[in-house]
């Protein structure tokens, strides 16, 4: 990619990681305020629940007791019970004795005979309720009054939401979920929205934020009661910048730190491909040499040209720089380059065997590249060799990347240049790739030789490949072998040709020259 759209796209790059993990920290701040108001209004309703449920076992524990004490209805000792009762609970105000709407007696010490007209509701569990009753001629102001099994109890509805809800501003409700219109025994001041008291599932509990406040529900397993907090959002913005203040410089940093690696990563690149460029003008790449042997005699009949990057007294191998060149368009030059060191070398190797070949790499890039084939012509009439003497090694990416690629290899291979596919295996494309373009060899991966003589999961691998190549009448080259049991068991397979460092590492064109003139009247060592 050329500079400028480089760095281009790194400015924006860097700029979104910049903005992301700041927008993704208010985003996680307000998240987390939202999930703590709705605790909050969870806890509140759900404490309401708790004293309605209490409110509703002091009223149980009435109704036993009266029902089995034996004494007269309403003699001076049962109201004496009844006020023992009374001032034994947290939430009852009042406990009387009832038939029909008619108060019997109380706590209160009162038997007269009191209308207290017909109920507001009755629960799912039969019980009767009368909101907003007043008793007496001081009163208790507007309370509850619960009839059940003969048995009256006041309950003040105020005691229920009588706690501390600090600067929440938190409004309370308790409702009747089985009621038609989910009538309210009681709420605190302020307005409520109708559409906040639609039931939910007995014993269970939901909060959701709805416009300008946060809704929390909780709804008792036992009783037909369910209890609505609802709080203003302002306690969701407060809690935002508190949370801000610790997540928002954290996002910052880790914005700018991000931002800095798109950069800096981005100039590297830029820089590193500068350098490339700098090294391709000043013949700072050269070639060594792996050597290709025949497996039963250890001869070498060829060997591959590797490039190398110099620096300094620093060595590069291609692995560190050949993406690179690729993506920025430099390999062109270091394939060049490499033509013309395996030009100035071959001769040398020419003379001790005429049928010596040289295996050269070409990328996608080259393939595509029309100066390609007139670079290899000249080689072959710069050495005095001929086309037989070079292999065109491409990998299946290279071989699969387009038309241009194809109409290349037809044309080298038609002038006389072998071609081999190399790292066979490695790719998804590499049966349509055998089928789709004429090759001359297979190079098989060194990933599938290591497993030769282990229990790897792929072991079995290696064997499909040669039974690929032969069914092809492919010439196979196997690379990465470093021990005598993969040398024999390719061998004893139809696998003639390998390197590796059993054979020996990559090296200068002199010390290949001279260990492919020791070799040149080797006999069988391994029988085939």
């Amino acid at each position: 990619m050329p500079s400028r759209p480089r760095i281009a796209v790194a400015t924006v790059v860097g700029l979104l990681g910049f903005v992301a993990p700041i927008a993704l920290s208010i985003q996680f701040a307000w998240n987390q305020s939202v999930a703590g108001a709705e605790a909050v209004g969870t806890r509140y309703a759900a404490e309401v629940v708790r004293r309605s449920e209490v409110a509703a076992r002091q009223f149980g524990r009435a109704i036993k007791v009266l029902n089995h004490d034996n004494l007269p209805p309403c003699s001076p000792q049962e109201i004496e019970l009844m006020r023992s009762l009374d001032l034994g609970s947290d939430y009852l105000q009042m406990v009387g004795r009832v038939s029909g709407n008619t108060l019997e007696c109380s706590s209160l010490g009162t038997t007269t005979r009191i209308d207290i007209g017909p109920p507001t509701l009755t629960t799912e569990h039969g019980a009767q309720e009368r909101l907003d009753f007043k008793y007496g001629p001081t009163g208790f102001g507007k309370v509850s009054l619960l009839t059940a099994n003969g048995v009256a109890a006041a309950v003040d509805g105020n005691l229920l939401l009588d706690f501390d809800t600090g600067s929440d501003g938190a409004r309370l409700a308790l409702v009747v979920p089985s009621s038609h219109d989910h009538t309210r025994i009681i709420q605190s001041s302020g307005a409520f929205d109708p559409s906040w008291f639609n039931p939910i599932g007995r014993g269970e509990s939901k909060s959701y934020l709805d416009g300008e406040n946060i809704i929390s529900h909780v709804r008792s397993r036992q009783l037909d009661i369910e209890a609505v907090s609802v709080i203003p959002s302002r306690l969701v913005y407060r809690r935002v910048r508190q949370f801000a203040v610790v997540f928002v410089p954290i996002g910052c940093l880790c914005g700018l730190g991000f931002a800095w690696a798109v950069m800096y990563i981005s100039r590297s690149r830029g820089s590193l491909t500068g350098l490339l460029r700098a090294a391709a003008r000043n013949n700072s790449f050269f070639v060594e040499y792996q050597p290709v042997v025949e497996i039963a005699t250890r001869r070498v009949v060829g060997a591959e040209a590797l490039v190398r990057w110099r620096r300094g007294d620093t060595v590069i191998s291609p692995a560190s720089f050949i993406g690179l060149a690729e993506e920025s368009g430099v390999i062109t030059e270091i394939t060049r380059i490499v033509i013309e060191n395996v030009a100035r070398d071959l001769p040398r190797l020419l003379e001790i065997s005429p049928d010596f070949r040289v295996a050269i790499n070409f990328t996608a890039t080259d393939l595509k590249h029309e100066a390609t084939a007139k670079r290899l012509m000249e080689l072959v009439q710069r050495s005095g060799g001929s086309a037989r003497n070079i292999v065109v090694e491409a990998t299946e990416h290279g071989l699969v990347s387009g038309v241009e690629c194809s109409r290349m290899i037809s044309v080298l291979r038609l002038e006389g240049f072998r071609v081999a596919i190399d790292d066979f295996g490695t790719g998804y494309s590499s049966l349509s790739c055998l089928q789709g373009i004429d090759l001359d060899l297979l190079k098989i991966d060194k990933a599938f030789v290591d497993t030769i003589g282990t229990d790897g999961v792929t072991r079995g691998v290696v064997l499909h490949i040669i039974e690929i190549a032969r069914s092809l009448q492919l010439t196979m080259v196997a690379e990465g072998i470093e021990t005598e049991q993969q040398a024999r068991f390719l061998l004893e397979r139809g696998v003639e040709y390998g390197q590796g460092w059993l054979f020996g590492k990559p090296m200068s064109i002199e010390n290949l020259t001279k260990m492919a003139r020791e070799t040149e009247s080797a006999q069988p060592l391994v029988p085939a």
